[in-house]
């Protein structure tokens, strides 16, 4: 995915959407098994690390498979 404003370019794995309907797109870039970078789109889009365990029990959609899937606004799928 590319931010269209700055022209950041990560790689997404997977998305996860929680019950009050933030996307978290996890990137490829792993601290742990449990931290992570992720693009969020909550009431802001932004970029920051994530501890999956916390937002794993909120969790009303998981996949890996991002073919149908929109990008976060500001960003492209490259």
């Amino acid at each position: 995915m590319k931010n269209v404003n700055t022209g950041t370019v990560v790689n997404i794995k997977e998305l996860f959407i929680t019950n009050n309907f933030w996307e978290y797109f996890i990137t490829d870039n792993q601290f742990s098994d449990d931290i992570v970078c992720a693009v969020v789109r909550g009431f802001e889009t932004e970029m920051g690390d994530v501890i999956l365990s916390e937002i794993k029990p909120y969790t009303m959609c998981h996949t890996k498979d991002l073919s149908e899937v929109m990008p976060a606004p500001g960003w492209e799928w490259v």
